[in-house]
């Protein structure tokens, strides 16, 4: 029997508030609280020796970065002040050639690689498969003398296939850079991911895993000299005390942004970051309760896992089969909101938006970057690169078909229920 849809005047399956992203405790507080009370002696960055004038990293943050750096297998963490900057330090590291290439998929946020576009770098887009993440065969295809590296972003919180990834970096004597930003603690092949490609960074946002209450990012490394090149990146090239220039001159020793951490954030970061493993495990268990529960519906497809790999859904991907439904994904989306559920539609609007995937964005099609130029779209080129060519045809008919569903770990049983309710509802609507 079908029911009349909320957003047809029906009765809605709940009309109670879904909780906030992340929940703050007394620990957090006295985190907070502790380092207001070191810094009325010591200042906020938590040290008592006046020697000490040039350091830059206090004891939050360098416990932060030690404990993170320790869980990826990597010599080198590096705690900044968003994800976004995270990725520009690492492309500061690398430190390419103004109109070098970087390939990356263009479904993610702008943050992978806008730091690329302001070292001069030129994002090339490479398609995605099944699993909604780069499309290996596809990055290769795409690769050119001037490619310098490659993005591997776990989409979802799904890890790429690193090992097809590795060979192909290796093989063009690449840089494989891992966005780990919706994928925290996800696992390619027993590996975490971020502790696989030869730099990683993560978003520590309010909208990711875990937060520092704010807009924190985080970047690790084994290779000393990146990890040398991003701590002066990040923090104006200066010679701090704590860093790899401790013993150069007082001085900017190349351009360089100041991305730095606060004392404040991190302290709440370590609370967190030690509960994050048992808040993920919780998403985990709730996406899969849902999976479980509507695996009856064959026609609403799960995004595709590999086998070995394990997804932290950062959300959960739900694909519209083709010519099932009377409503097309964003219908499909918007009638489980009104039945007073949080669920989105396509990813970046792809489908019935007029944008979709960044290739679709007016800072490429317009080339809007520098003032009135091209740069670096058009540098050391015959002509400017055209986006309004690009076309990676598979993700835009996989995305344009996607509803999500962010699993928080602060969800209640209820909501997990009135989720599966609303979702079983409007596909038994609409299904043909």
């Amino acid at each position: 029997m079908r029911k009349n849809l909320a957003i047809h005047g029906g009765k809605p399956i709940t009309k109670r508030k879904f909780p906030a992203p992340h929940h703050f405790g007394n620990d957090d507080i006295s985190a907070i609280t502790k380092v207001l009370q070191k810094a009325n002696s010591f200042g906020t960055r938590a040290t008592d020796d006046v020697q000490l004038k040039f350091l830059q990293r206090g004891t939050e943050r360098q416990k932060f970065e030690k404990d993170f750096a320790a869980l990826h297998n990597s010599k080198y963490g590096i705690l900044v002040n968003s994800g976004t900057s995270a990725l520009n330090t690492i492309y500061g590291a690398i430190n390419p050639d103004p109109g070098s290439e970087v390939i990356c998929t263009p479904w993610t946020s702008i943050g992978s690689i806008s730091g690329a576009i302001f070292q001069g770098m030129v994002p090339i887009f490479a398609d995605i498969d099944e699993t909604l993440c780069i499309d290996p065969i596809d990055v290769e295809k795409k690769i050119t003398s001037k490619t310098r590296a490659i993005v591997a972003v776990h989409m979802f919180g799904n890890p790429c296939d690193m090992e097809k990834l590795l060979e192909i970096s290796r093989k063009h004597n690449l840089f494989l850079i891992e966005d780990c930003t919706q994928a925290h603690f996800s696992k390619y092949q027993n590996k975490l991911v971020g502790s696989i490609g030869e730099i990683a960074a993560w978003g520590l946002s309010e909208h990711q895993h875990f937060t520092g209450a704010g807009s924190c990012g985080v970047l690790v490394t084994n290779n000393t000299t990146l990890y040398e090149r991003a701590y002066g990146f990040s923090d104006q090239a200066l010679n701090r005390i704590d860093g790899p220039f401790r013993n150069y001159p007082y001085s900017h020793h190349f351009l360089a942004q100041n991305y730095s951490a606060n004392e404040l954030a991190s302290s709440i970061l370590n609370v967190q970051f030690s509960k994050a493993s048992i808040n993920i495990e919780k998403k985990i268990r709730d996406a899969q309760n849902i999976l479980n529960q509507i695996s009856d519906i064959p026609e609403l497809i799960p995004q595709k896992v590999r086998d070995g790999d394990k997804h932290t859904y950062w959300n959960l991907s739900l694909m519209l089969s083709k010519n099932v439904f009377k409503c097309d994904a964003n219908q499909f989306s918007e009638a489980i909101q009104a039945e007073g559920i949080p669920f989105g539609g396509p990813y970046l609007g792809t489908g019935n938006h007029p944008l979709g995937p960044l290739y679709k964005h007016p800072i490429f099609t317009n080339l809007d970057a520098f003032g009135k130029s091209k740069y670096p779209f058009d540098y050391k080129r015959i002509r400017a690169v055209d986006y309004k060519l690009s076309k990676c045809s598979n993700g835009e008919d996989l995305m344009s078909r996607t509803v999500n569903f962010s699993p928080l770990s602060t969800l209640t049983e209820e909501n997990v229920i009135n989720t599966i309710e609303a979702i079983r509802k409007v596909a038994t609507y609409y299904k043909k």
